[in-house]
């Protein structure tokens, strides 16, 4: 259960939706898609935060929550005075009232339930990657600085992708020279800055997603920072004082080390869960990825190839997606292959003042019924509204 509530925020009047694992929301341009895409993704990110400090980490102090979502997606424009965001699941649930400049927040029972999660915000302006060579060292967004990072990741562990989405083309990352190349069915190489508007919109999408979904747990990179290493034991002693330390009695039966530190145990069943909970807390799970406009510059085959190739890479670790886009062939190949846990949203005016918009999610019934009828959602959002 992920429940997302918006007041006020950008051109966003109203939203109070329930995230599935697959997510898909349309509307018409600057009607509030990105905004909904990216607050769900900084409360994801949010959540993980509190869950691995296991303290409020300093969302508590005056704007701090809504301060990071603005600087982060250069959004300090769109915060109103009566800006609301409420977030809830299994294991907490958290809001923030700007009016008051207050966060607060609540554990719930499955809090030690919590599993590890890598979040990423993909961006619609993902092309900059092939198309600005030097892009490291430019004024960018943070949103867009940490995608760029995150595909130079992807790019040195993949290396290699032989014939992507079955277009008969193959991805190739020259380690030596730092560059990515393509080379053509016909054997022919090109430079990815040399390739179409759409594989330089593809190819940084479906690199950086195949390590999410599956890369990632390949890559033995451990290393941690000083201060990751410090959280670890915060979060170690915070696990076996709330739950352990008072149920445990000298002699120790068991003895678990971790993070340099020991932990006695009186009983293995203890022993074994405060494993459980920390490897889940440590170790990534799954991804929770949020992707902006899919379709950019793609044949609609292509996006349809894309959409059946995502969906399936998600079953492997049970990832999250949550998809904004405009194209009517990514709506409905989400809803031909229809995941049990499918979310569909849509914004529109608000009848109070009509130059908001809301946020609309239909039911399974209205779900079915938009596939099964053919019904074009995107020229009959009024039949739902």
């Amino acid at each position: 259960m992920r429940h997302l509530e918006i007041r006020n925020f950008g051109p966003v009047q109203y939203a109070d939706i329930e995230l599935g694992q697959v997510n898909i929301i349309i509307g018409m341009q600057s009607s509030g898609k990105s905004c909904v895409l990216k607050i769900a993704c900084h409360c994801a990110w949010v959540e993980k935060r509190l869950e691995l400090a296991q303290k409020t980490n300093g969302f508590e102090k005056g704007s701090a929550f809504i301060d990071l979502l603005a600087s982060y997606y250069n959004m300090t424009g769109y915060i109103r005075e009566d800006t609301y965001i409420g977030y809830e699941t299994t294991h907490l649930k958290f809001h923030y009232d700007h009016s008051a400049r207050t966060f607060s927040m609540q554990w719930k029972t499955s809090r030690w339930n919590y599993k590890r999660p890598k979040i990423s915000y993909v961006p619609a302006d993902r092309n900059l990657v092939a198309a600005i060579p030097g892009w490291s060292t430019l004024s960018l967004d943070e949103n867009m600085l940490e995608f760029m990072a995150s595909w130079d990741r992807a790019r040195r562990f993949l290396k290699r992708e032989d014939d992507f989405l079955g277009l008969g083309m193959t991805y190739l990352y020259d380690t030596m020279s730092n560059m990515d190349k393509i080379q053509l069915d016909n054997g022919q190489p090109l430079m990815l800055k040399e390739g179409s508007s759409g594989l330089q919109s593809l190819l940084p999408m479906y690199v950086h997603m195949d390590y999410l979904t599956e890369g990632q747990y390949d890559d033995d990179d451990s290393r941690s920072s000083y201060e990751q290493k410090e959280e670890r034991r915060h979060l170690l002693s915070t696990i076996y004082s709330s739950l352990y330390k008072k149920k445990q009695q000298i002699p120790y039966e068991e003895i678990v080390s971790a993070e340099g530190l020991d932990y006695g145990f009186s009983e293995h069943r203890h022993a074994k869960r405060f494993r459980e909970i920390y490897g889940k807390f440590v170790k990534t799970d799954h991804s929770e990825i949020f992707l902006e406009e899919p379709e950019d510059n793609l044949f609609p085959p292509t996006q349809c190839q894309f959409v059946n190739w995502i969906l399936e890479a998600l079953k492997k670790h049970n990832d999250l997606l949550f998809i904004a886009t405009h194209s009517p062939y990514i709506l409905n190949q989400v809803l031909k292959n229809s995941p049990d846990s499918l979310a569909v949203f849509f914004t529109h005016r608000s009848t109070v003042d009509r130059r908001k918009y809301c946020i609309r999610q239909l039911t399974e019934y209205e779900v079915r019924e938009v596939y099964d009828d053919g019904v074009d959602m995107f020229f009959n959002f009024e039949l739902y509204v």
